[in-house]
């Protein structure tokens, strides 16, 4: 009787620590700062319509509605850089001061241009940042070089253009008042053939 009393006492406390440890954890948890968007078109609406690309010529027509977002490091941005741009290194992208400026630029509607050396260095911040709610983000297709002068240079930038156009293909294969198109695949019937066994000669 003793050992069944001491058997129930061990349960018990074995339940309430780990209700405790329950109710610890629930109110110790913070929900992530920083949440992707689940909707798959967010980036690939821009890349079918071309217009996540702004091309050097439009920065002066469209000077008061940009904020430029230079990603290289600091000590490339104090080498010079484009005019009224900011420095944000890509990996210092989700520091709270970094994020609070983007956030400042969306509330004032302003069209964040994102660049580096070459698009190419943008390409994987525009994607993140895309991922994460903001719309109104663009890449700079220019090239930022210095001289012998350490003077800067931005020169356009030539995208290379693909073997194929997916573009005009996924438009062709996207149906247009967004039905599900389901493709039948045919079954591959798949023949055995019966080897016959050979005979064991006898023995003398």
């Amino acid at each position: 009787m003793k050992k069944e009393l001491e058997r129930t006492q061990n349960i018990s406390i074995s339940a309430i620590i780990f209700i405790l440890l329950i109710i610890i954890g629930v109110l110790s948890f913070k929900k992530p700062v920083n949440v992707f968007n689940k909707d798959k078109n967010l980036p690939i609406t821009p890349i079918e319509k071309q217009d996540f690309i702004i091309n050097k010529s439009a920065l002066d027509s469209l000077k008061s509605d940009l904020a430029l977002v230079d990603l290289r490091a600091s000590h490339e941005f104090d080498r010079g850089s484009l005019a009224n741009a900011i420095n944000i290194y890509t990996p210092n992208l989700l520091d709270k001061n970094a994020k609070e400026q983007l956030e400042d630029f969306t509330k004032r509607n302003k069209i964040i241009v994102l660049f580096g050396s070459d698009p190419n260095q943008a390409n994987g911040a525009w994607l993140f940042l895309t991922q994460l709610g903001y719309k109104n983000v663009k890449i700079l297709c220019a090239s930022l070089a210095y001289d012998s002068q350490n003077k800067l240079i931005v020169s356009d930038f030539q995208l290379e253009k693909p073997d194929r156009d997916y573009a005009s293909f996924m438009a062709k294969v996207k149906p247009a008042n967004g039905t599900q198109i389901n493709i039948e695949t045919k079954k591959k019937t798949i023949q055995f053939t019966k080897t016959k066994k050979k005979k064991t000669g006898g023995g003398c």
